[in-house]
């Protein structure tokens, strides 16, 4: 009993740690949750469940102007999104996973004048990912790669129809889209053995559909989304591991009743290095930073200045190939 009771200690510190607003999440052109980009887990192992805590911060004062930034601060937002992920391994070569959050949102305006600057503040159950993951290619230990394909669906279990003294949010200020979107995601990872060095890919695709804001002619759609991350990961010393990702992201403008909405959409690209911890055979940790390289973003917006994330992954098995945090399929 004592590797539960050391797992749920390790839990709970960490849940108070990220629930205190320390890590928090999420991109600026959309809303929700960043499911989509936590999915990172590779191949589970028949029979065996994991599961992982997440908390991400995304602290957002810059405007930007295309791939410009201006000197115009005069709001600032950010999010804090929690992240609760089970994968479960169905078969050998079958993987589901379901992922759930909780979103809280702030954004102060009018820091030109700071005796006259608002706060706003949201908070509610944002949308869930659910997910089904096939080993096409499994890794072993005469073939040091693997490829997996998924698919699934984020379902709108978040609000989106927040209103603030009877006035409607916009859609960046709610917990949830309100949509029903398909998923389409891939990873594919390359170790080489002499250096105990991991090389991968995860790559994702969201085709978003439209939903009812405060009544049925009021439709709004989140643009399309495409997710690439390439990244390396490798153990350091002791327990230790060290990983560098970059990821690319680019998002279509949303639409309002079929209109296109200024000021939405772009691309981004960001580096994130992080490392991890193993505490145990079963329980590992993982803190990470990301920074922004580029961004070209329609029209004039805000955009990111950093991200923090901080994650805690339990297996509920002792995997026979052993258990380190940050390698896709790496259990």
């Amino acid at each position: 009993m004592s590797i539960y009771k050391h797992t749920l200690s390790v839990i709970f510190v960490f849940w108070i740690f990220v629930s205190s607003g320390v890590i928090k999440a999420q991109t600026c052109s959309c809303a929700g949750a960043p499911l989509i980009n936590s999915q990172s887990l590779g191949a589970v192992e028949k029979g065996n469940l994991v599961l992982g805590f997440t908390g991400d911060y995304n602290h957002i004062d810059r405007l930007y102007s295309g791939t410009d930034e201006l000197n115009n601060r005069t709001s600032e937002r950010s999010t804090f999104t929690s992240l609760i992920e089970a994968n479960y391994g169905l078969t050998s070569r079958i993987t589901l996973s379901g992922t759930f959050s909780h979103v809280s949102k702030s954004r102060t305006t009018g820091l030109q004048n700071p005796g006259d600057s608002q706060e706003l503040e949201t908070s509610g159950i944002g949308d869930a990912l659910l997910m089904a993951k096939y080993s096409v290619i499994q890794q072993t230990l005469w073939k040091p790669y693997q490829l997996m394909v998924g698919g699934g669906v984020k379902a709108p279990l978040g609000t989106n129809t927040l209103t603030s003294n009877g006035f409607a949010l916009n859609a960046d200020m709610q917990p949830g889209t309100g949509s029903w979107d398909g998923i389409g995601w891939m990873l594919f990872s390359y170790t080489i053995r002499s250096q105990n060095l991991t090389f991968y890919t995860v790559n994702s695709f969201k085709k978003t559909s439209s939903a009812s804001r405060f009544n049925e002619n009021d439709q709004y759609q989140f643009g399309d989304e495409f997710n690439s991350v390439f990244g390396m990961t490798k153990p350091a010393f002791d327990k230790f591991s060290y990983s560098l990702k970059m990821k690319y992201r680019t998002a279509n403008s949303d639409t309002r009743n079929d209109s296109e909405m200024p000021s939405t959409g772009g691309e981004w690209l960001n580096v994130i290095p992080g490392f991890g911890y193993s505490l145990t055979d079963r329980l590992s940790m993982q803190v990470s930073g990301e920074i922004p390289l580029y961004q070209n973003v329609n029209g004039t917006q805000p955009s990111t200045t950093y991200i923090l994330t901080g994650s805690v992954f339990f297996s509920l098995n002792k995997p026979s190939t052993g258990f380190n945090f940050g390698l896709p399929g790496r259990n």
